[in-house]
């Protein structure tokens, strides 16, 4: 498979599958350690809260009966969300399940050790921009031939096309790989949001174009002596300044390695046309200091009611801001990202999987308890019950409770982006190539150089990491 998304011929199939406070140690079941609320805090005392009826496959779910799974986790509000229901995967199938969650850096560290080592301590781990890394050094272990046991998988009843298909790609090292490296739990899709008291003050009409936001932004901070006219990732970092960017390069019909490995694309027009955009955004309408916002920067500047408008994630930021910390809570409209006059659609969107190495000692228990925290039932439970604004499944977006609870106008806004969303593809040593290139955006925000320099940069930065 190349590298370049396209969801017309995104194979559905793989050998015939349709397709802040550190939580220390091991926690069991469903319940953390640190939940002081429980009652005995051992999930095989507690209800199942999912009706088994639910999960009526074609598949055995007891043939792993008595033996114990261990997930690698970060804290994560996934985790937060799913471990309530943990109960129930733990009835249905007599497999005990115990947690390992970890701050992030915390966990990478950890999870690097579990697989470069072969220790296999891990059985499910959350997998994120490194796949390829770890698939390339063969650390990890595709997931087809379990889709091909008819004992692990009901494709009836798993329902793959329900997931989106950027999540999909995704799960398929993001165009790199013809197996599945995973399976996806999360995803946050780029959209904006804009404060609906100062358009409305100013006469403002959201933005469907860059220059429209553009406008919208200088109007709000020339006419307001408190607020900025946006704010955006400025700090460098894979998942920072540029996850932004990437969305406004492909949006300028550009796109990350014109020629994998050889032409990384990065010094191309319509790279450099978004740039420039972006880096000028900043630099006029964005706050003091912004070449080193990060994305919870970006978040309290706007719940704080000091931004007029950004572009975030929606998954990561809606609850946020729209919530009891947020002093702009009843004044936040949501709406797809804006795109050139004469460009595409085509919001980034990230998603974290759950995945497992081939040193795993419990890699096909690992599996029934991926694709029963991924399936139809326990996605719906989790949106329906826990608070979750991150499913991989259409269904749930399109679940009237669901949307009646978090709002028509969002449930719509993320559909629509995740139908259109085109997500960075991350070969083997985009961490490596990434974060220099994100290193140049930020000094181009911070005036060091010129957007134009920096994209140069970058892209001979890219492509001597390959041919070196």
């Amino acid at each position: 498979m190349t590298d370049s998304y396209d969801r017309r011929t995104f194979m559905k199939t793989t050998a015939g599958v349709a397709t802040g406070v550190a939580l220390a140690g091991c926690t069991r079941g469903g319940e953390s350690t640190q939940t002081t609320t429980d009652s005995g805090g051992d999930s095989a005392n507690q209800e199942a809260p999912i009706p088994l009826s639910e999960y009526d496959a074609d598949i055995d779910w007891k043939q792993f009966e008595g033996s114990q799974i261990n997930i690698g986790a970060v804290q994560h509000p996934w985790v937060d969300a799913v471990k309530p229901a943990v109960p129930t995967f733990e009835e249905l199938t007599g497999i005990d399940v115990e947690w390992n969650i970890l701050p992030e850096q915390q966990f990478r560290t950890k999870r690097q050790t579990d697989v470069s080592t072969g220790a296999g301590q891990f059985d499910v781990f959350f997998m994120d921009q490194v796949v390829n890394q770890f698939r390339n050094e063969g650390w990890l272990q595709p997931l087809d031939p379990y889709f091909e046991d008819g004992s692990l998988y009901d494709e009836d009843w798993y329902a793959p096309d329900d997931l989106f298909e950027a999540s999909k790609w995704q799960a398929h090292g993001g165009g790199y790989s013809d197996t599945w490296t995973g399976l996806p739990i999360t995803v946050e899709v780029q959209t904006q949001f804009y404060r609906t008291d100062l358009y409305e003050k100013h006469g403002l009409e959201v933005a469907e174009t860059l220059e429209e936001f553009r406008q919208n932004a200088q109007t709000i901070h020339e006419n307001e002596s408190d607020v900025v006219g946006t704010v955006g990732r400025g700090q460098k970092g894979y998942g920072m300044n540029i996850y932004v960017l990437n969305t406004f390069l492909r949006q300028n019909g550009a796109a990350l390695w014109d020629s994998f490995p050889d032409d990384s694309g990065l010094d191309s027009q319509g790279v450099i046309d978004a740039a420039n955009w972006y880096v000028s955004l900043l630099q006029e309408f964005g706050p003091q200091g912004a070449s080193t916002q990060t994305w919870s920067d970006v978040l309290s500047t706007m719940q704080e009611g000091r931004a007029g408008h950004i572009v975030a994630d929606a998954n990561l930021f809606w609850p946020g801001l729209t919530g009891s910390d947020s002093s702009v809570a009843d004044n936040v409209g949501i709406a797809t990202v804006p795109k050139p006059a004469d460009g595409q659609f085509s919001p980034n969107a990230y998603n974290w999987q759950i995945s497992t190495s081939k040193n795993a000692k419990n890699s096909e228990a690992g599996f029934l308890f991926m694709l029963w925290a991924t399936s139809e039932p326990t996605n719906t439970w989790m949106h329906l019950n826990n608070d979750a604004a991150f499913s991989v499944r259409q269904s749930v977006w399109e679940n009237d409770e669901f949307r009646s609870r978090v709002g028509d106008e969002f449930a719509q806004v993320t559909l629509e982006s995740l139908q259109a969303a085109a997500p960075d593809p991350f070969d083997r040593k985009y961490p490596e190539w990434g974060q220099r290139y994100s290193e140049e955006l930020q000094r181009a925000i911070a005036d060091q150089k010129s957007a134009e320099e920096s994209m140069t940069q970058a892209a001979e930065i890219a492509q001597e990491i390959y041919s070196g």
